[in-house]
């Protein structure tokens, strides 16, 4: 029994000599706050844009939206089996639902700090969920739940949008009652 305590006693004392040291909380959060703070003002900077070119698309204004996303933009569009497309296929889609649809406009909206992958830590990008809601040419009342994510320049403008939304059913929603 002697030679069991005497055993784990050394054990213990190799194991805890054996410990990293442990740096100073104060010292890792007084590095880490800037950076923590540059990416939330980096966020607030993307999120205005893509307010002003939220804004502009539901008052029926392409250019507006345009001066919201970079000319190099890639675009993802919610639509089944569709293509990465450019800034131009992006402008086309918005310009067909101004086209088709009357008071568009985004509801319960919740807009969220977008994160690296890799890192899992805040990295300027901007994403939200919500309900747009318009009125098709056809008279029908029509709601979609959407999801998207936006990448931004230095210029804060969108270089990259990855949306989802039902767009089947939604245009199952207006078909036959052109």
């Amino acid at each position: 029994m002697k030679k069991l305590i005497v055993g784990f006693a050394l054990l213990f004392t190799i194991w805890s000599c054996n410990q990293p040291a442990k740096t100073e909380t104060s010292e890792s959060t007084a590095s880490a706050a800037p950076a923590g703070e540059d990416m939330n003002a980096l966020f607030e900077k993307n999120l205005s844009s893509l307010k002003t070119g939220l804004s502009a698309f539901e008052k029926e204004d392409i250019s507006g939206w345009a001066a919201t996303v970079a000319d190099s933009a890639r675009w993802i569009s919610p639509a089944y089996g569709a293509v990465e497309g450019k800034k131009e296929d992006w402008k086309k889609a918005l310009e067909a639902y101004m086209t088709n649809w009357d008071s568009l406009k985004l509801l319960n909206v919740n807009f969220l700090p977008g994160l690296d992958s890799s890192t899992h830590q805040f990295d300027g990008s901007v994403r939200y969920y919500g309900e747009w809601n318009g009125v098709h040419k056809s008279g029908v009342k029509t709601k979609v739940n959407f999801y998207g994510s936006y990448e931004f320049n230095k210029e804060n403008k969108v270089t990259y949008g990855n949306e989802f939304f039902d767009v089947g059913g939604l245009m199952n929603a207006v078909s036959g009652k052109k």
